[in-house]
Order: C-alpha cells, then sequence, then structure tokens
C-alpha cells in the first residue's frame, strides 16, 4: 500500500487492472470492518474522474452530516488514497478510503468486495459519474453469490398529526416508497437520508403494510429495544369511553375491546386515524361508533376535577352508547334536564385603549346546564372551518361578498333543509356577487360542508356534565343550528380577518364609536335567538323603548308646533340629560338586580338615528339660544313631517285633530277633497288633471308650495289654468294681479293663447319690458314675464306681495348659485308653484334647487341637504314627496298613440374621420392639463368646452369652419329621408343645439326644394307665436328646424309624427322633453324618433352617460328615497368619453 504517489500514475485502466487485495491494505480490520459496513449503507454518495490529474475523487457521507472527500489513484500498479478525515491524517488509512475503493471496484470493475451484492441501477448510476460510455450490462455480483439482504422498516415515532416515522435498514426495491407519494433524496442515502415519514395512515397504513409484506420488507416496532413485527390483528375492536364520578373528580378511561369482549392492551393512539398501537407491538383498526377518528378521543386516560371536566365539553354527542357513566364504581344514566334549565350563553367582555374607549370586544359561547358551564370552541371552530377551509380564490377579499354569504349561510340554516337538498341556485338572483363563475363552487361547498358538519352529529346533540353536588350525571340538549345561527350573526363581519377573529372569540371594532352599534347588534341578535348575554360580567338584556311624543299647536294655527317627548324603556323613565347617551346607543341601564338593560327603539336603527338628529341638543330654539334637552322643542310644519314619520319605527306621536287630517293627507294623498270645476274654465278635465288640480288647491289653501312634476305631453299648463280659475272665482273682488307666472320667452304666447282657449275670462298681461310693470300691477289679474326680467325688474316688483307666482319650466332654477334663481327667491308670494318634467337633469343639487323655489325652506341650506341625502336619502326624499307630483304617460293616457325611438349609427366620411381623430389629440391634451393645473371644478368646465369641439365634428366639421367637398353623413341622410316624408305627408320635428347645425339644414332643405320652419335663440320673441301656430295649424311648411333649447319645452307640435335629434344631448331628460313636444295629448298618430349617432366617436359613449342620468332622474321625482344615483360628470366620465 502507498499513501504518496511517486511513481508513474495510471489512468482509468489502471484502476480497472487493479487487484482488489489493494483495499485490504488500507487499514487495519477495524477500519476494514467499518469502511464496508459504510459501502453497504450506501455511504458513497458520488464518483468524479479528473483526466489530467489521473485521479478519482469519492463523496463519502460520515457521522454528523459530515461529507469527506477521498482521492484515490494507481501509481505503478499500486492503489493510493488520502482522505481529508482525522483519523486517516493521524493513522494514513480509515473507514471513508475503503468504502471509497469498494465503490471504486464496483464501477470500474463490476465487483462487490466483501461478499454483498449491491443493486445494479446503483453501480451504473457511479461507473455514468466517471464517464463510462457503455452504461448497463449484466449487473453486478459479489466475489461468492449471497442471497439478497431483505430490507427493513423501524418505526421510529408517531406525531401528534398522526404521521408515523421509519427509518430503512438495507436496500428498497425501486419505486416502492413513490407509490405511496414518499420522495427520499436518494435511492440509496445513508443514515438520515434513509428515513420517511407515511403520513395519511387512516387511508394508507393498511394498504403500506400489505404491499411492504409482497415485497419481503420487514416492518418493525421497536419495544424496549427489541424489534416487533407491526402487523394489523384480525377483526375491529370495539371502543368504550368510561366515566366514573369520584367525589370532586372525573376518571376518564378509554377501553378497548376484541371481537370475544376481551380488553386489549392499547399503549398509543394514532391521531386522525381509527388504529391503536397495542402492547405486543401490533396494530388494531377500532370501531368507533360515530364519534370520529379513534386517534382523536384520547388521551387513554385522564383524571380532572369536575368543573375542568364539564367546562371542556369531553362528552360531545354523549347519548352515544360508547359513553358510559359510572358514580364511585357503579353505572348510573345521566338524568335529562328540562329546556328551561339549558341556557345558551355569550360571556362578553370589552377590551379598552389607554383611552378607556372600546376597542374590540372578547367572548366566550357555552351551554349552562342547571349553572354547569360546558365550553364550546370544539364547535364554533368547526362551524366556521368551511367558510375559512374552502377554496374560493378571492371570496372573502371583498366586505360585500363576505357580509352576503353570512348572510346566505343564514338564510341555508333556517331553511332546515339536508345537504342534498339545498339547491342553493334557487338563491343566485339575490345574491348575484356570489354566484359569479369566479366564486360560485367555492360559495355551494362552503354551505353544502356547514350543513354537512350539522348533519354529522345526531339530530339531538347532548352534553353530559358532572353534577359533584349531588354526585349525579346531568344531560341537555344544544341546538346546533342556533348555534352556528349564532356564530354568523353575532358579528357584523367583512373580511377572512374578522372570521379569524371570531373562531379566536374577539370582535374587532373599527372604530371605539363603533362598539355601541356592534354591542346593540350582539345583544339584539341574542335576543332573538334566546341567548342569554353578559357583559363585562353583568346579565345584560335589550328591552324596547317606548317613545311618544306629544304635539300641541303653538297658538292659533297649526304653524307651529311645540313637542314634549317622552322615552320609556320598561317601566323605567329615561331622564333628558341621559338621551344623548341613548342617541350613541351607550346607555346601559341598571336593573333593581344588578343586570343591565340595553334599550332597544321597536324598528331599528334607523329610528334610533332619525331620533339622534331630532332630538340633538346642539339644535337651535326659535330664538336663536342653544335647546338644553329637557326643553321643550318648537319646531314648523315642514320640520313636523320629520317627526311623524317616526311613526314608521314604532315612536306614538300624537297630533291636534286639525292637524293630524292634514298630515295624513299629505302623506297618503287622500282627502284633499274633490275639485270643483269652476265655471269660467273651457275644459273637459281629465281624471288625473281633476286630480292634480285638486291637489295643487289643497297644497295652496294650507300654505304650503307644489311642484307638478308630470310627463310632458300630460297638460301641465291647463292643470295650472284650471287652479287659477278656481281661486279667481273663490275671490271675484281683487283689484290687483296676485297671480304672476314666469316662464321662458318662447313659450309667452303658448300661455296667451292657452288662457284665451281655457279661460279667457281671466285678464291676463304679459310683461316684457320695465315699463309695462306699472299699469300690469294695476290692471290684470295674470302677468306673464320671463325669467330674465325678474331677474332685470325686481324694484319694479318690490312692495307687491303675489298671491301666486307659478314658475313654468322651473329647471331653469336649477342652478342654486345664478342670479335668476336668487331673483326668483326674493318674490315676495304667498305660495309658489313650479311646473317642470324635468326637476333634476344632472345632479341633486338640481332638485334642491327646484323644490326649494317651491316650498321654501323644505330642504334647510345646501350643505346640510347634500349631506342628509348622501347618508339618509330616504328621510330628506320623504319630506319632498307630498310637495312633487308626477304622473307618466305611459301609466295615466292609454289611448296614446305608441312612441317608438331608436338610434341610427352612422360611418364618418374619410375626410371628417381624419378631422376627427385630429381633434380627439387635440382635446385629450387639454382635458389633461385642465385637470393637472386647475380645481376640478373648473377643469370640468374646461373640458367640457374641449370636448363640444368633438360634437360638432360628429355633426359637420363645417361647424368648425372646415370646408367639406360633400355634404356630412348626417345631412345627407336628412336630405333624403325629409324627401321621402314630404312624399308620405308626414311632418317632422328637427332638433340641433348647434346653430350651424340648423344653417346646414337650411342649406339641404334649399337645394332639394323642401320647405321649412326655424326657430332659435335669435327668433324675435313677437315671431315666434306665429312661427308655432303656422306649424301646427297645417297650412304652414311640415318640417320644422328647431335649437334644442328654443323649442324643447311648452310647446305644443303634434302635428309632426317624426323627431331627430342631429346631435345627442348629456341630459335625457332634455331631449325626452323636446320629443314629447309631439307625443303629447291631440297626437293622433304614432310618433318615431330617431337619433343620428356617429360610430366609434363620442356620441356612441356619450349614450350610456345619458343613461346614468336617467337613473338620477328616476331615483329622485319617480321613486324618491332610492339610493343617489351617481351624478354630474367627472375625470372618469371625460376619460372613458375620449378613450372609450
Amino acid at each position: 500500500m502507498t499513501t504518496t504517489a511517486t511513481g508513474k500514475l495510471e489512468g482509468l485502466e489502471g484502476f480497472e487492472k487493479l487487484d482488489i487485495g489493494e483495499l485490504y491494505y488500507i487499514g487495519d480490520r477495524r477500519y476494514i470492518d467499518q469502511g464496508l459496513a459504510y459501502y453497504r449503507q450506501f455511504a458513497v454518495e458520488g464518483l468524479e474522474w479528473d483526466g489530467q490529474q489521473k485521479r478519482m475523487t469519492a463523496l463519502v457521507q460520515g457521522r454528523r452530516f459530515n461529507a469527506y472527500e477521498v482521492v484515490l489513484q494507481v501509481c505503478d500498479g499500486r492503489l493510493v488514497h488520502e482522505c481529508e478525515c482525522s483519523v486517516w491524517e493521524s493513522t494514513g488509512g480509515c473507514k471513508h478510503a475503503v468504502a471509497a475503493a469498494a465503490a471504486m471496484f464496483l464501477s470500474v470493475q463490476g465487483v462487490s468486495v466483501g461478499g454483498q451484492s449491491m443493486p445494479d441501477d446503483y453501480a451504473q448510476e457511479l461507473r455514468k459519474q466517471l464517464g463510462y460510455s457503455d452504461v448497463g450490462g449484466e449487473g453486478h455480483h459479489g466475489e461468492a453469490e449471497v442471497p439478497q439482504q431483505v430490507a427493513e422498516f423501524h418505526l421510529m415515532e408517531v406525531d401528534n398529526n398522526g404521521n408515523l416515522g421509519f427509518s430503512i435498514e438495507g436496500s428498497v426495491p425501486k419505486d416502492f416508497l413513490s407509490s405511496f407519494g414518499i420522495v427520499l433524496a436518494s435511492s440509496y442515502g445513508f443514515r438520515v437520508s434513509r428515513e420517511f415519514v407515511l403520513d395519511a395512515p387512516e387511508a394508507q397504513l393498511q394498504s403500506f403494510l400489505e404491499e411492504a409484506e409482497a415485497a419481503n420488507i420487514a416492518v418493525l416496532n421497536l419495544l424496549d429495544g427489541e424489534p416487533h413485527p407491526l402487523v394489523m390483528e384480525a377483526g375491529t375492536a370495539h371502543l368504550e369511553i368510561q366515566h366514573t364520578l369520584l367525589e370532586d373528580r372525573v376518571v376518564r378511561r378509554m377501553c378497548f375491546f376484541d371481537t370475544t369482549g376481551l380488553e386489549l392492551d392499547v399503549v398509543h393512539l394514532i391521531p386522525n386515524s381509527s388504529y391503536v398501537l397495542l402492547g405486543e407491538g401490533s396494530l388494531c383498526k377500532v370501531n368507533s361508533n360515530g364519534l370520529g377518528a379513534a386517534g382523536n378521543l384520547g388521551p387513554i386516560r385522564m383524571e380532572l376535577e369536575v368543573e375542568a371536566f364539564n367546562e371542556q365539553n369531553l362528552t360531545p354527542n354523549s347519548s352515544n352508547e360508547s359513553y358510559l357513566f359510572a358514580v364511585k364504581g357503579s353505572k348510573k344514566k345521566p338524568r335529562a334536564m328540562k329546556p328551561k334549565q339549558i341556557r345558551l350563553e355569550l360571556d362578553l367582555t370589552a377590551m379598552e385603549n389607554v383611552a378607556g374607549e372600546w376597542e374590540a370586544f372578547e367572548f366566550d359561547l357555552c351551554l349552562n346546564l342547571d349553572g354547569y358551564r360546558v365550553e364550546l370552541y370544539e364547535l364554533v371552530s368547526r362551524f366556521l372551518a368551511p367558510t375559512l377551509h374552502a377554496y374560493g380564490g378571492k371570496l372573502l377579499s371583498a366586505k360585500r361578498r363576505v357580509r352576503s354569504l353570512c348572510d346566505l349561510l343564514r338564510r341555508v340554516l333556517s331553511s332546515n333543509l339536508p345537504a342534498n337538498d339545498l339547491e342553493l341556485e334557487n338563491y343566485a338572483a339575490d345574491y348575484p356577487e356570489l354566484f359569479d363563475v369566479n366564486y360560485r363552487v367555492g360559495v355551494c361547498e362552503i354551505a353544502e360542508k356547514l350543513v354537512q358538519v350539522l348533519e354529522a352529529y345526531d339530530a339531538d346533540y347532548e352534553v353530559t356534565v358532572a353534577d359533584d353536588a349531588r354526585q349525579r350525571w346531568l344531560r341537555g340538549h344544544l341546538d346546533l343550528r342556533k348555534l352556528a345561527m349564532l356564530l354568523f350573526s353575532v358579528s357584523d363581519a367583512c373580511s377572512r380577518s374578522d372570521l379569524l377573529n371570531l373562531e379566536e372569540g374577539s370582535i374587532e371594532l373599527a372604530h371605539p364609536e363603533a362598539g355601541a352599534e356592534a354591542l346593540q347588534r350582539i345583544v339584539s341578535v341574542c335576543r332573538t335567538l334566546g341567548v342569554q348575554v353578559q357583559f363585562n360580567e353583568q346579565a345584560i338584556r335589550s328591552e324596547p323603548l317606548s317613545i311618544s311624543v306629544d304635539t300641541r299647536a303653538s297658538g292659533s294655527d297649526i304653524d307651529w308646533f311645540q313637542l314634549h317627548p317622552s322615552i320609556r324603556c320598561g317601566d323605567r323613565t329615561i331622564k333628558p340629560e341621559e338621551w344623548q347617551k341613548l342617541i350613541l346607543g351607550q346607555l346601559l341601564i341598571e336593573d333593581k338586580d344588578g343586570s343591565l338593560i340595553m334599550p332597544q327603539i321597536e324598528g331599528g336603527e334607523g329610528g334610533l338615528e332619525m331620533l339622534a338628529e331630532l332630538l340633538r341638543p346642539q339644535r337651535q330654539k326659535p330664538d336663536g339660544t342653544k335647546a338644553e334637552a329637557d326643553d321643550t322643542l318648537q319646531v314648523s310644519r315642514l320640520e313636523m313631517l320629520d317627526w311623524i314619520m317616526l311613526r314608521k319605527h314604532g315612536v306614538h306621536v300624537t297630533l291636534p285633530e286639525e292637524a293630524e287630517n292634514l298630515f295624513s293627507s299629505l302623506s297618503q294623498f287622500n282627502g284633499v277633497g274633490d275639485f270643483v270645476k269652476p265655471t269660467t274654465l273651457n275644459a273637459d278635465l281629465r281624471p288625473y288633471q281633476e286630480e292634480g288640480c285638486a291637489w295643487i288647491d289643497f297644497l295652496y289653501h294650507h300654505r304650503f308650495g307644489a311642484c307638478l312634476a308630470d310627463d310632458m305631453g300630460l297638460g301641465k299648463t291647463v292643470q295650472t289654468i284650471g287652479f287659477l280659475a278656481r281661486y279667481f272665482e273663490q275671490n271675484p273682488n281683487l283689484t290687483r294681479a296676485s297671480v304672476l307666472i314666469v316662464l321662458p320667452p318662447s313659450l309667452v304666447f303658448n300661455w296667451q293663447e292657452e288662457f284665451v282657449r281655457f279661460a279667457p275670462s281671466l285678464k291676463v298681461v304679459d310683461c316684457l319690458r320695465k315699463s309695462a310693470w306699472h299699469d300690469a300691477l294695476r290692471e290684470a289679474q295674470v302677468i306673464l314675464t320671463t325669467y330674465d326680467r325678474v331677474r332685470l325688474d325686481l324694484e319694479a316688483m318690490e312692495g307687491t306681495r303675489f298671491e301666486i307666482v307659478v314658475f313654468d319650466e322651473a329647471h331653469n332654477l336649477k342652478n342654486v348659485s345664478a342670479a335668476r334663481t336668487k331673483a326668483a327667491a326674493h318674490i315676495n308670494r304667498r305660495f309658489t308653484l313650479c311646473l317642470t318634467g324635468t326637476p333634476v337633469e344632472n345632479n341633486a343639487s338640481e332638485f334642491y334647487s327646484v323644490m326649494s323655489a317651491a316650498v321654501p325652506g323644505i330642504f334647510g341650506t345646501l350643505k346640510a341637504f347634500k349631506e342628509y341625502f348622501r347618508e339618509a336619502p330616504d328621510r330628506i326624499l320623504g319630506r319632498s314627496r307630498p310637495f312633487i307630483l308626477r304622473r307618466t304617460k305611459d301609466k295615466i293616457l292609454k289611448d296614446l298613440p305608441k312612441k317608438e325611438e331608436h338610434e341610427l349609427f352612422l360611418e364618418m366620411s374619410p375626410m371628417q374621420k381624419e378631422i376627427y381623430t385630429r381633434t380627439v389629440a387635440e382635446v385629450k391634451a387639454e382635458v389633461a392639463e385642465a385637470y393637472e393645473d386647475r380645481p376640478e371644478q373648473q377643469a370640468g368646465i374646461v373640458a367640457l368646452a374641449a370636448i363640444l369641439r368633438l360634437r360638432q365634428v360628429c355633426v359637420s366639421p363645417e361647424l368648425l369652419g372646415k370646408h367639406m367637398p360633400e355634404h356630412a353623413p348626417k345631412f345627407s341622410y336628412m336630405a333624403d329621408k325629409l324627401e321621402e316624408l314630404q312624399a308620405e305627408g308626414h311632418g317632422a320635428l328637427i332638433f340641433s343645439q348647434f346653430i350651424g347645425g340648423l344653417d346646414q339644414m337650411e342649406a339641404i332643405a334649399k337645394e332639394r326644394g323642401i320647405d321649412y320652419l326655424r326657430m332659435d335663440g335669435r327668433t324675435p320673441v313677437s315671431k315666434r307665436k306665429e312661427i308655432v301656430r303656422s306649424f301646427q295649424s297645417g297650412n304652414g311648411p311640415a318640417f320644422f328646424f328647431i335649437s334644442l333649447k328654443t323649442g324643447g319645452v311648452g310647446l305644443n307640435l303634434t302635428r309632426a309624427n317624426y323627431v331627430f335629434h342631429l346631435d345627442p344631448w348629456w341630459n335625457p331628460a332634455v331631449e325626452n322633453q323636446a320629443s314629447d313636444r309631439a307625443h303629447r295629448i291631440g297626437q293622433t298618430r304614432s310618433v318615431f324618433v330617431q337619433r343620428l349617432i356617429m360610430q366609434h366617436s363620442i356620441e356612441a359613449r356619450m349614450l350610456e352617460l345619458k343613461a346614468r342620468k336617467a337613473e338620477l332622474f328616476k331615483q329622485l321625482v319617480e321613486e324618491p328615497g332610492a339610493k343617489a344615483a351617481k351624478a354630474g360628470l367627472n375625470r372618469d366620465d371625460f376619460d372613458y368619453l375620449l378613450n372609450g
């Protein structure tokens, strides 16, 4: 043996010819035996050949996870070796070098040293590492043939999850472990790498043992250092869980019996499985009789104090026959308890921050059986598990979805249906966000698994507790559905985190102020479910509030009322100084027995919130001083509407008889009386028109105000004239003008015509110049004037108090800060009637402005209105509902011909498209710059002005001064259409917002020889009457070109049965009003409305924005109280219009 290469080094051929006896010269017998044992245990993990150095390097695993490099060389036919371990350095030989040499002989010469046959694939892997290309062959054998050693698996441990840890001795048949999902770092690893874990014993253990036996692998269990075969005993063991009450302690013992009744010696339970280990080292399967995995029922024996035993609920579903009970060795059957002795309890504790504010509630859920408490932690965890652990993607990432899921689960629980009969698709319409394609499967899985958890327990879930005072066992029933319902109701969970906190017994508060609301919710839910609540170790219950308001008229009329609120909770009157805490939901009343009472208003939170506002201490008395909590409250008639709304929330409000009748008529639209048609009215009113006149007359006599918002074409003008005729008939001796009608200039002649037609006896004078006021105020009964004249001539009306002021097309007052709106507010008047088919066009502030004109003071300040409208639209719009009347044609006029509407999409011409593309780029830059450099409101104005150019290009680039060789597509279409309609004898209205658009219509009409009429803002008021009369009479041209603003309101143009809108407008209400100049009473033919839209342009995108405006109008006027829609145009709207 040589340890230093001093001669000629040889290549791999030298190793191939090397005598195997060289291995035995490496060290003494001890090193040889240890090295060959390392070799047989596959300690050599790799061989590497270095052709330049002519050396072979082996990587050998040693003890303590250390790996050593061993260098082998052949010099003059002898083996040279070197190892980096300390033993080799001191002695010149070691076991690592022996193992490396043995592996070298196996791979190079195919010879296994020491009489041990090694696996062929191990030898071939080493040979491949050395660079041999002829990998394969007949395998490698030892110097003498010996039978292959049997592999052994030694059971080392069983962890808390039931996983079995094994170590490997000997070789393992290829692919055996991989069939059980076990992958080793190396097929022939050394020491630690030859250990594995078998998981899921319930599913795999039986087959693992059977296949190991078939593969000639011994599976052993070491007991006291001696190996015992780990085999499965035949048959199934029976389980009994015995509970013995011994004075103040309980002994709980698990007993296992074989099929002959002989008790087995069980030494260990395998968790999450039905298997146990017996004393002799074998395994046995246990029938737990429906109690779940036997391995989870342990420990085998335990002894606890009675209180601890009861609290831990160690006898879940204790009616199971596997549970046995005894007292001092004698079997005793538990005594069934009466329902009144059983209570589900929630112990709530407020967790405070350093400032003493509530941050969270911690709670304990327990079952109280005649004073003995049973904790329900395990059930809470099991009921929440389907929600927390089911895969649902991002299901629990949105507040709305989490709240909807909890609500769905509550409905599923209350249905009492088994999992197979749930039919969850029936809920899809109510919860579209849950049954979206991304969440449907997860939601269904959660609901079904929750019900399956309930079904896994018997229908009568029973719990048994030890009564140490009387030395007996007590048994009580727990309603599992009630418990599950409580869990999904007690917290307003809106995230996965909230549900996890719930599992931990905690309800987090978003902010300290939310504590009162959360506590109210908990107490209310518990009261509904019959669960007893304790708060900070004191019993708490909720009792309904009894709120009454005694109302008396202040003085001789019913303009002001004195209110005397009284609030009681049970038989206790809540003092005025406690009202603030009550309003905040923080009032807890201590009862005589020391328990706590939480007052709760009947009808829910809405009433309490409303009461909070009405009773707020900072409100002012009529003299302007601050009111105290116990002051008598004095409110106006309009404010009384809010107090009366409290009745919906269970508040008893008493009123004087006269006031009761008045407010009943206002709120229910009954008792207003019939309208007596005046003799001076030359009109046959329809029933709905008579109702409208009676409604206006009722509000007039009770000194309110009114907004008649009937659909266009239902006769708002004739209803107004009917009301005025009635007024003058009842007041025949008036000497001065008492009625003022304010309207747009284009409608002056129309009102004159209508008065002549329906009430010719009334003296109606128009004031269209300042000098006309003096005579009109002295001589006329009714004065007609315009909004601009009111603004300019306000001084001329100074000193005059009108009995009635009518604002026609009252949306002219929609801007609360406009000069004309402010001027209108200064008109001295007793009663106001607003007429408009569109009391709101773009945003809720317009509704505020119009209604404030009709009923001054109805909403207070604009700021207050906006806050209320955002937070409580039901209340603010409920106040306006008695004073606004709207009927729609589709519900009233069943005999009115149908109106068909559609959009016609046209393609731009090539030149128009090119100009449009350039203009889009310019407008985008201007809008972006405006929003970057200016306040949002100013930027919006700039953006609208910039976008106007795009709309003009869509009509025709000529509106921007761009010369076009031919007419734009809209006008080419209209030219053909007008010729067609003229030939068929139809009449048509053509609306445009652009003067240039009407100019273009004139041009094509003249080209085609078509007669027409035109009216826009430049048409003198004095000529408009004759133009309209010419069209409507049928004697003039059949086509009327009108600007939207000038002719869109107030006119009766039923000669036309076709309506064309050359350019769409943001506001659908304005367009509809224009279209309804033709579709109204008097129309005998179907009306066809067509909007011309350029494809792939801003006009097409405007259609979506128009839908938003229509929704706002519907919510404010037709469906008051609905949640406000998004209104106005913001940056996102402009981005959509420009980018799509």
